[in-house]
């Protein structure tokens, strides 16, 4: 214990750090300079210790768990004045030996018998099983390790702060990266688009020159059909006469035709007909397939269904048939067991032998019942078999 606060609390020390020394004053002061803490919601916030005096100014709202850290100067000056303001301690018996650090705990002694070889050392902890000793080094030690817990607590709070900022600058990236994918690919699209209209302005070049052309071809059309209906004047009587004969080919065709189309469609006619009625067979055979497959399926089923019936038959005779075996087996040598035990008492006693007599002729007449009682018992069965 003198170790853990002189290494804690001693500055002009130059030697290697102890461990709680290494897991303590980092933190302390890594955390607490730096960090600004949220004020929790007054419903969420961890209740108040009570106010303990340890030489220093403390207020209410110093003692919450999740208020500031101390600084390592505060520390080590109120750790100096509780060493020099210490007052020694009553001498009282111990109950126990001192603890052994290095070693085993050892033996209690017996009451009202200190150990002599045992130091009454400011430093030493008691036995934990005699009476409390709330001094001010244990409470500051509480303070001390309530400070490290919450430091703790801090540090991890911290760092999944860090780990979820991490994750929002790697979404952030991820986002930016498809943003600027999708500037890429619609910068593509409007170069795409503007040489899409580069090639609409040159095809429409190509029309206007196209347009031009054909003017100026139907100028020549023009010219030559005016030539061409000076011809047409000329040999109009021809043409006349040609076209008279066109007529009268054209009307003969046309009858033709006529004919052609009705005796197509009296064929035509006869086909389809003949289409639906064949549909319609098909139909009527289908629907008769699909009533047959109907009647297949429910006659498996109840085929499985007999079979699965004929079977738990089979399995109930066999059992009916075990139990009756058994049955038999046990009477017999219950009736075989009662006839000796009848043929013994009328050998041992002879004057119950009337009575013995009476006995097994009862005992026989009973065997009789059974036999007969089974022989029904039989014959129904193997009438319900047959049955079945």
């Amino acid at each position: 214990m003198r170790r853990f606060f002189s290494s804690n609390f001693s500055k002009d020390e130059t030697s290697s750090p102890t461990r709680e020394e290494k897991t303590s004053r980092p933190r302390a002061l890594s955390l607490s300079p730096f960090r600004k803490r949220k004020k929790p919601p007054p419903s969420k916030s961890t209740p108040l210790l009570p106010p303990v005096a340890f030489d220093y100014p403390t207020s209410p709202t110093e003692n919450d768990m999740n208020a500031s850290a101390w600084s390592y100067e505060d520390a080590l000056r109120n750790a100096r004045a509780l060493q020099n303001s210490r007052p020694p301690p009553p001498a009282m018996p111990l109950y126990t030996a001192p603890r052994n650090v290095s070693g085993p705990l050892a033996v209690d002694t017996a009451v009202g018998t200190p150990d002599p070889s045992s130091t009454t050392s400011p430093w030493q902890r008691s036995n934990p099983h005699a009476a409390p000793h709330n001094s001010k080094t244990s409470q500051y030690i509480d303070k001390i390790t309530q400070e490290n817990e919450r430091l703790r607590r801090e540090l991890k709070a911290e760092k999944a702060a860090r780990d979820e900022e991490a994750k929002r600058w790697s979404a952030a990236q991820s986002k930016a990266a498809d943003s600027r994918a999708e500037y890429q690919h619609l910068q593509l699209l409007a170069d795409a688009n503007a040489r899409t209209i580069e090639r609409k302005d040159r095809k429409l070049e190509e029309l206007k020159a196209a347009v031009e052309t054909e003017a100026k071809r139907r100028r020549a059309a023009e010219q030559r059909a005016e030539e061409a209906l000076k011809m047409l004047g000329d040999t109009r009587s021809e043409t006349q006469r040609q076209l008279a004969a066109a007529y009268e080919q054209k009307h003969l065709a046309e009858t033709n035709a006529d004919a052609a189309r009705d005796g197509y469609k009296r064929i035509t006619d006869g086909y389809d007909k003949k289409m639906k009625s064949i549909t319609d067979e098909l139909k009527q055979l289908r629907h008769q397939r699909l009533e047959d497959a109907d009647k297949i399926r429910r006659q498996a089923i109840v085929s499985e269904q007999l079979q699965h019936e004929l079977a738990r038959k089979q399995r109930t005779e066999d059992k009916m048939v075990d139990v009756m075996g058994t049955y038999k087996r046990e009477h017999r040598k219950e009736v075989d067991n009662l006839v000796r035990e009848a043929e013994q008492m009328r050998n041992v006693l002879p004057s119950k032998e009337k009575e013995a007599t009476v006995l097994v002729t009862s005992l026989a007449e009973t065997r009789d019942k059974m036999k007969w009682v089974m022989a029904q018992k039989t014959r129904q069965e193997g009438s319900g078999g047959g049955r079945g």
